[in-house]
């Protein structure tokens, strides 16, 4: 072992190993080696805490970007503080000029690992999504965007009951946008914030994952590190990537202007829910601004979709999650070439054309129909599309395709009778199946344009709206559930219809859940006055929340035009919470045995007690019911009668 002040510039990682590293930082085991510099297990020799050292090569150091990239990591991974991003610890220069950086040695598998048995299910998927969106909603309120997101800087570790508990590594190549006055007066902050470490055209990041925006070279915002999470959902779904290119070198094209296949397309075998697909599309948008608002919308999405689907996701993870290493071996977070990053320039031509890249698409486009823009992308044959998206350069990619969809728009012309042409071709009063599969996956604009082709189908109301909201567009869906009712009445009957309002109602904030209770108390008949009893009860995030759901409830319960929507068993259910006194009670006991449910069992079994009242509650609360049995025989009667579903 040798101390920092007799350390000698290695020539290799290897030879690192058994020297202490600033006088604190025992190297350990070499982890993963580039042309950059080396990652290390590290122990710190007070505090005996394992930790991952990455160390620049000492000639590297003398390099002024790489030095700032490297200071610009350790600055982004200090200013995020979340549990499921890697935290670093430590940053400075050995004996020997070489720079380091300490970070939570974080002990698991990787994503890519647990890719490579196959897809995962629905729910892990969503679990795994969802904790990164976490990490990336703290990444980017503190101004950092990460740029590379992918399976191999993802790590899943075991903890507690949770097998899946996500880590996000390496931010190598981030964007720092922002920092808070606290890192102000530091020279790393003073030097990098503001300053572009990459010059214009220049492309970082890994090719599979990179958003279009940064793939042509333009700014990087938060919404590329959405779409590189949107990439990673894609592929745990269906085991698969988006896209299938001949060659690596047209991925970044393929990012630019090729449709996104249908899951079932990639993987028929897959059966993934149509409201988490259309989570997916809206992270894949090719336009930034179409993606989600934030990393917050994006969370509120996926806990709406998944609850739509009847997925579960809290809890503890679903089977098929990775199982604890072997005594003795570990699973290091470190990347085969630790420090390895694609600086990507314009793809090369010459791709050969006669590929078959896409599967063929399940949604047939009638001839009178008028396409848009992805269905036209999507009926282009195979070999113009690879052309297109391989062989091309990139800044041509989009006024090709611009020109392409040009030349192939034309308007429906029909044969009548008499051997002319004419309008329209009659066309069916509903959708087919396969179009509103298709529909529903290629999210809401597509589910309008089938609307307006099939204006009798109202069946695609309450999927445009679901659709909506699982893009983090509330107000639009309860927009689209209000003009639903408005036509149809018996929509109201619509499990998934009253499940969306329900949820807007339940999240107490701003204009939405005003919208949600309004078509609560009217519109929806029973079934909003059913709701609005489970609301009156229900549990929700916090204390403070819960009463104010309940208080909400309860006035809305209140108004005599909600009463008259109230069915039997409800009615009595809301004259046995008024009534005040023993006697009132009494008299409705009679009500509550003929058209009482359920629901009604808790606070029936609750006057049973005979205690409750009077000095230190030891007086009953309800004498008038002990001789004789109505009370009794009305608990048994509701009973016998469930509550609605």
């Amino acid at each position: 072992m040798t101390s920092p002040e007799n350390e000698t510039p290695p020539h290799d990682g290897v030879e690192r190993i058994g020297t202490v590293i600033s006088g604190r930082y025992l190297i350990r085991e070499l982890l993963g080696e580039g042309g950059m510099g080396s990652v290390y297990l590290a122990e710190h020799t007070h505090m005996k805490k394992r930790v991952a050292l990455k160390l620049l090569h000492p000639e590297m150091s003398d390099n002024a970007e790489v030095q700032s990239r490297f200071e610009q990591e350790a600055m982004a991974s200090a200013h995020i503080e979340h549990p499921n991003v890697a935290a670093a610890t430590d940053f400075g220069r050995t004996a020997d000029g070489a720079y380091f950086l300490v970070l939570e040695y974080v002990e698991g598998t990787s994503l890519r690992d647990a890719l490579e048995p196959g897809p995962l299910s629905v729910a892990r998927a969503l679990r795994i999504a969802r904790q990164m969106a976490l990490a990336l909603e703290r990444a980017h309120e503190s101004g950092i965007v990460h740029r590379d997101l992918k399976p191999e800087n993802v790590m899943l570790v075991e903890r507690e009951d949770e097998p899946d508990f996500v880590k996000v590594l390496d931010f190598g190549i981030a964007k720092v946008l922002e920092l808070g006055a606290a890192s102000a007066s530091s020279d790393v902050a003073k030097r990098n914030v503001g300053q572009p470490l990459t010059r214009l055209g220049t492309i970082l990041g890994t090719p599979e994952y990179m958003a279009p925006e940064q793939a042509l070279g333009e700014a990087v915002t938060p919404a590329a590190d959405l779409y590189g999470l949107g990439v990673m959902l894609y592929e745990m779904l269906t085991g698969k990537h988006p896209f299938d290119p001949p060659d690596r070198t047209a991925m970044l094209s393929f990012h630019i202007v090729a449709p996104v296949p249908l899951m079932q397309d990639r993987a028929p075998a897959q059966d993934v829910p149509a409201t988490i697909e259309a989570v997916v599309r809206c992270l894949l948008e090719k336009d930034s601004k179409k993606r989600y608002a934030n990393a917050r919308a994006l969370i509120d999405a996926i806990d709406s979709a998944a609850k739509t689907s009847g997925i579960e996701l809290s809890g503890t993870a679903s089977a098929g999650a990775p199982s604890p290493p072997p005594p003795g071996e570990r699973r290091p977070w470190s990347p085969p070439d630790a420090f390895a990053h694609t600086y990507v320039g314009t793809p090369a031509p010459g791709t050969s054309p006669d590929q078959a890249v896409f599967p063929p698409s399940q949604r047939a486009l009638e001839e009178g129909a008028r396409p848009s823009v992805t269905d036209t992308l999507r009926r282009q044959p195979r070999r113009v599309l690879i052309a297109v998206a391989a062989a091309l350069p990139i800044g041509f990619i989009l006024v090709v395709v611009v020109v392409l969809l040009v030349t192939r728009r034309h308007g429906p012309i029909v044969l009548t009778a008499d051997g002319s042409t004419s309008g329209p071709v009659a066309r069916a009063k509903v959708a087919t199946a396969d179009e509103v599969k298709a529909a529903v996956a290629l999210g809401p604009e597509a589910l309008e344009t089938l609307a307006k082709e099939y204006p009798e189908d109202a069946s695609l109301l309450p999927r445009l709206a679901v659709a909506y909201q699982a893009q983090g567009r509330p107000a639009d869906a309860l927009k689209i559930v209000r003009a639903l009712l408005a036509a149809n009445p018996g929509a109201a009957n619509d499990e998934e219809v009253l499940q969306l309002v329900v949820t807007n109602a339940a999240k107490g904030k701003g204009d939405d859940d005003d919208e949600a209770f309004a078509l609560l108390e009217g519109p929806l008949g029973e079934h909003g006055v059913d709701a609005l009893v489970e609301l009156s009860t229900a549990k929700a995030a916090s204390r403070q929340i819960a009463e104010r759901l309940h208080a909400r409830a309860l006035r809305s319960l209140a108004k005599p035009e909600v009463r008259a929507h109230a069915t039997a068993a409800v009615a009595v259910l809301l004259d046995l919470r008024a009534a005040q006194t023993c006697a009132a009670k009494k008299n409705l006991l009679g009500r509550v045995k003929e058209a009482g449910d359920a629901r009604l069992s808790p606070a029936l079994k609750a006057m049973k007690n005979t205690r409750g009242c009077g000095f230190l509650g030891r007086t009953d609360c309800f004498p008038c019911l002990r001789r004789e049995p109505l009370l009794d025989d009305a608990i048994d009667a509701v009973e016998a009668r469930p509550a609605p579903k």
